[in-house]
């Protein structure tokens, strides 16, 4: 039996909002200096200056800083630590400008907007030929009434129409089933195109999320999230797990995907097809009137500059007011995420009252916005009703006596008030579709922000592709210097120099924010670093495409990320092609997790749940180190991989760990949080306010007078035990 990694259930819970945390815990800011300490290796130098913590308020500006400072590929350069404070403050206030304001709708932004109909050009085409079938039926009805009337109030022409009546009844009939049967296939076709655009333009702007590096989706949380300046002084630390499984304003992206696309599907197809109806009934009508009585339309017409002017102040209006629904939406609904998946955090810090008040805080937010905008539909289609109503009048009262004046007969007045209700109710229809149009419009530009989305720093498909058949290389950082896009600012790597021996493990200490897990993000290419490069064999990483380096790494983050979907798909996920059983029930057998698979009914078709919520805490461990080394990787990277497993189950994992490692098949990355795990290293770096400061086993780092050595004191006092 063999596994797939293209499996429904498991792509369709790709579009599943992911687990929402908070952002703001990321970088390891007020970093102490401490005295670098001698061991039988070398020691690191530290920088001499810091810069200023001045921080960019724009996406945008993030950005800039970020490219600006991003070296060529595969090229070791060192920026200097030694820029006069003048010059970066300089370089802050030029860059420290507000974020430009978004515009009223251009002709471009429109015209953008209709071409994503352009792959339904042919049943669009097809569509408006219907519609003008059906719409010249329906304005054919005003005049023919009108007829009819005359005939029945002159008794010449009564007597001979009596006797072609059966004909024209026939006639008739057959004319209002055409106009029908056109609508009904112009509705059918219009609603089909509709749903290919949504689909297309979801399945785009997902796509388009993805595709973007991690460096984007920071900055944009950064940009949007006022609370990052205020927390911007606090000491954090994260592990892999933040960046694989969760963002800021997830409810966002997720509302934009879901509403916006709706809104601006509905925009190109159904509401430009009413207006293109609405527009053609008041040209024609409007025409026919003229050719009734001229002097009758011109009275009717007065009533369309205001009506007119009405619906552009009207739509904009309404615009405005659709992008601030859409944003609540958004908020409210990232907000309902994150409160559900933290339920239990929530409950077990009595805290419903206050998320109750909270979420009827900002639903009043939207009803506030729903208020106003029902009071712009009420005061501009109520004051466009009595408009129209006031018109019909005086068309009455005029056009009774020009049929007194014999100038036109009461067939043709009755044609006239005909029209001009079509005419009016079109105008108003007219009217309501500006204004739905720029609620459309208002939604497109939230999408085209998610369809323009351009990797910051890392670009998929660029560069070789890293064969998996290549030979174990050492893993060299050289002077690496690396501050997070969204705090550029803020130094977490400064100069660091380190070389990873292949086929070794290596155990990476350090006291909260001293950059450990920054060295992951690295390995994993999430960032690139801004200064000094990263190596594999003579080779800088960012030589490789991001993918083929992926595909020879495997990690395993403290918390695992599974998806909804059955184990067996977990453990395969992301894998190209099929994949054998006997290769995935070794790698279960590795990771100690084929003894409790086997023990559910289903075995490896079992269902997980959404984020694995059908296992314990222990058993997602066990399938995230499973799909780590079903990947056959190079290089494993092990965040806290022990952490959810009991002292039984850590030890058996250990084993079959130290034996992958014993082999020499791959290089291992250890971020040790346990003694258990450091003893089994071959190396340990202990890492202090970015840079490494002590290097050596582990018998010769606990000597005394080593920083490793005070923070395994520290930890033992503390009651920490096995965990640092």
């Amino acid at each position: 039996m063999a596994y797939h990694h293209h499996h429904p259930r498991l792509l369709q819970s790709l579009t599943r909002p992911t687990h929402i945390k908070l952002q703001t815990n990321r970088f390891p800011l007020n970093q102490h200096h401490f005295h670098s300490r001698t061991t039988t290796t070398t020691t690191t130098t530290r920088l001499t200056s810091r810069i200023p913590t001045t921080q960019s308020s724009s996406f945008k500006t993030h950005a800039n800083q970020l490219n600006q400072s991003k070296l060529p590929t595969a090229k070791t350069t060192t920026t200097s630590a030694t820029k006069t404070e003048t010059e970066t403050e300089t370089t802050a206030t030029k860059n420290d400008q507000p974020p430009k304001t978004i515009s009223a709708v251009s002709l471009s932004d429109l015209r953008r907007l209709i071409r994503l109909a352009k792959p339904e050009t042919k049943t669009l085409t097809i569509a408006g030929g219907l519609l003008a079938v059906s719409s010249t039926v329906s304005l054919s009805m005003p005049f023919l009434w009108g007829r009819v009337i005359d005939v029945f109030t002159s008794p010449e022409q009564l007597s001979s129409f009596s006797s072609s009546l059966p004909t024209v009844v026939g006639v008739l009939t057959g004319v209002f089933l055409l106009g029908s049967g056109a609508n009904t296939l112009r509705i059918i076709l219009m609603h089909i195109a509709g749903q290919r655009i949504i689909n297309r333009l979801r399945t785009s702007a997902f796509a388009s999320i993805m595709r973007a590096d991690i460096s984007w989706h920071d900055l944009r949380a950064s940009s949007s999230s006022s609370s990052s300046s205020a927390s911007s002084n606090n000491t954090t630390n994260t592990s892999i797990t933040s960046h694989l499984n969760s963002s800021h304003g997830t409810g966002d992206l997720v509302s934009r995907l879901s509403s916006d696309c709706h809104l601006v599907g509905d925009s190109i197809t159904r509401d430009l097809a009413d207006g293109t109806k609405a527009l053609a009934t008041v040209l024609a009508g409007v025409s026919m009137m003229f050719l009734i009585s001229s002097k009758l339309t011109l009275v009717m017409l007065t009533v369309v500059p205001p009506t007119a002017i009405g619906a552009v102040f009207f739509g904009h209006y309404l615009k405005k007011l659709s992008r601030q629904t859409q944003v609540a939406l958004a908020q409210i609904t990232s907000h309902t995420e994150e409160k559900l998946n933290l339920l239990r955090a929530v409950h077990t810090f009595n805290a419903v009252p206050i998320e109750i008040k909270s979420f009827d805080r900002k639903a009043h937010t939207i009803f506030e916005l729903a208020r106003k905008e029902a009071y712009a539909r009420g005061l501009f289609f109520g004051g466009s009703g009595f408009t129209g109503n006031a018109t019909i009048i005086a068309l009455l009262t005029y056009g009774g006596t020009l049929v007194s004046r014999g100038e036109i007969s009461v067939g043709d007045l009755s044609s006239l008030m005909m029209y001009t209700a079509y005419v009016g109710s079109s105008l108003i229809s007219l009217s309501s579709w500006f204004a739905t149009l720029m609620k459309g419009l208002g939604a497109s530009s939230r999408i085209f922000d998610l369809l323009d989305a351009k990797p910051v720093s890392v670009t998929l498909g660029q560069g070789r592709v890293l064969s998996p058949t290549e030979p174990l290389k050492p893993v060299v950082f050289k002077n690496v210097h690396f501050s997070y896009p969204a705090r550029p600012h803020t130094p977490i790597l400064k100069g660091l120099d380190l070389q990873i021996t292949p086929g070794s493990s290596l155990a990476i200490a350090g006291s909260s924010g001293s950059g450990k897990s920054t060295l992951a993000y690295l390995l994993l290419r999430f960032y690139d670093p801004q200064s000094g490069g990263i190596f594999y064999g003579d080779e800088s990483i960012q030589s490789f495409t991001a993918e083929s380096w992926r595909s020879n790494i495997g990690a395993v983050p403290q918390d695992p990320a599974l998806l909804s979907g059955t184990i067996g798909e977990n453990i395969i996920y992301g894998i190209s092609g099929m994949v054998a059983e006997s290769k995935m029930r070794e790698a279960a057998r590795l990771a100690n997790a084929i003894e409790f698979i086997e023990s559910l009914p289903s075995g490896f078709e079992t269902e997980v749940g959404p984020k694995g919520i059908q296992l314990s805490g222990g058993q997602r461990q066990r399938l995230a180190i499973a799909r780590a080394l079903v990947r056959d990787p190079k290089l494993l990277i092990l965040d806290e991989a022990t952490s959810a497993l009991d002292t039984a189950a850590e030890n058996e994992v250990n084993q079959a760990i130290q034996s992958v490692m014993n082999s020499g098949s791959l290089t291992t990355v250890i971020i040790a949080h346990r003694l258990s795990t450091l003893k089994t290293a071959d190396r340990i770096v202990y890492m202090e306010d970015g840079k490494i400061v002590e290097s050596g086993t582990y018998d010769e780092l606990s000597r005394e007078g080593t920083g490793f050595n005070l923070m395994i004191r520290s930890q033992l006092l503390s009651g920490g035990g096995r965990r640092i």
